[in-house]
């Protein structure tokens, strides 16, 4: 860096000056020369040629060597990213016309230390984007052989490889990729808006959902699920108990989990679960079904109980889909079971099915949107066979 480039503050002395004369950074980079106004001035009486500062103003020196220390800065910058380099260059980015890149992982991680400070969304969503650089931090050196990206390598090209990448390496499921693309494009666009990027990557590219059904179970095999006898394995009696409580309170496996005594209460008589959604911070009450309350009662003499407050068994979510595939196994159901399937049962199941208005069941559920509860609303067999018997009493009557 030393050899290539060098520094110097002189006074401009055109034809007829006289006085106060303006004096002038000089930046040479490779024997290549850009010149700039500092912004201050000094009599030829008073200037030092040699020390390129004032004799006497000790203010105007510090702006010339802050002016100074500033390219050097920019210059150490440009060299940490592998940037081009030139004196019209150093000028530019000194004068504030263009920017020094940032590295796309330097700018996540930015990203991600800010949204943490500001605290305005939730811990589960900025674990979010930490799995999103994750990836990042693999697929890069995958692809490019590099540890980091200058943002405006950020191209179509780079998004579609991306896109492949998550499918064939993580094995991911379409809707979920774009979850992560739609983390990446939050960040583009904030780099976009403060000036990193002339054009938005995600401009040609379109991210297309994919409709998928919610499974669940009916409510035979959530009798076999009750029905099935698991005593001689505690890991296997406590999971299912998990499963079948959220069958009939529609929690998310976490809430479920966080759930203490302190979650228990009373209104007119009757008991109520009041807890606050892990996922997306809202409020809820949801009215305890015989069932759930048996479950919980089962477990008041244990040790997270007597313990911790705790309503239900603790047990990873690893564990608990591992466990259930054998549950389902033993207990006669043949479509695969996942935790989450239990939400879907106590919205279609134990809810929709027996003439739950979709309103109710939004609230049940948290939504913040009917919309978002409506991908349950799909008519079962069910359903259809209830409302034909109406039809046929009405008819027959």
């Amino acid at each position: 860096m030393a050899a290539k480039v060098s520094l110097k503050h002189y006074l401009f002395q055109g034809r007829g000056t006289e006085g106060a004369l303006p004096i002038y950074l000089r930046i040479t980079y490779d024997r290549k020369k850009a010149e700039t106004h500092s912004g201050y001035t000094c009599t030829v009486k008073d200037w030092n040629e040699a020390g390129q500062c004032s004799k006497t103003n000790s203010t105007i020196n510090q702006e010339l060597t802050q002016q100074k220390g500033k390219v050097y800065k920019l210059l150490i910058a440009l060299e940490d990213n592998n940037r081009p380099i030139s004196a019209n260059i150093l000028k530019d980015l000194y004068l504030g016309k263009s920017k020094v890149l940032p590295s796309l992982l330097e700018y996540l991680e930015h990203h991600i230390k800010e949204i943490q400070i500001r605290n305005e969304i939730k811990a589960i969503s900025v674990n979010k984007y930490i799995q999103s650089k994750a990836s990042l931090v693999k697929f890069i050196p995958a692809k490019y052989g590099l540890p980091d990206l200058t943002m405006d390598k950020v191209s179509y090209e780079f998004i579609n490889a991306y896109d492949l990448y998550l499918k064939q390496e993580y094995k991911l499921h379409k809707n979920t990729i774009n979850k992560y693309h739609s983390r990446l494009r939050t960040i583009l666009l904030r780099a976009q808006a403060e000036g990193y990027l002339n054009r938005h990557p995600y401009s040609n590219f379109k991210l297309i959902s994919v409709k998928t059904e919610r499974t669940f179970l009916t409510a035979d095999e959530v009798a076999k699920i009750i029905e099935a006898d698991f005593s001689h394995n505690l890991s296997l009696d406590r999971v299912r108990d998990l499963f079948i409580f959220s069958c009939y309170t529609g929690l998310r496996f976490q809430d479920a989990q966080n759930l203490t005594t302190s979650n228990l209460s009373n209104i007119k008589s009757k008991h109520f679960l009041r807890y606050t959604q892990n996922k997306t911070g809202g409020a809820v009450d949801i009215p305890l079904l015989p069932a759930a309350k048996a479950i919980i009662k089962k477990y008041e003499k244990s040790s997270e109980r007597e313990v911790l407050k705790m309503l239900l068994p603790k047990i990873s979510n690893q564990k608990v889909n591992s466990y259930l595939k054998i549950i389902g196994d033993q207990a006669g159901v043949t479509q695969a079971i996942t935790h989450h399937m239990a939400r879907h049962t106590f919205a279609t199941t134990i809810c929709l099915n027996n003439n739950m208005p979709l309103e109710d069941l939004s609230k049940l559920l948290g939504h913040s949107s009917l919309k978002t509860t409506q991908i349950y609303g799909r008519i079962t067999q069910q359903r259809l066979s209830s409302s034909m018997e109406k039809v046929r009493k009405k008819l027959k009557s």
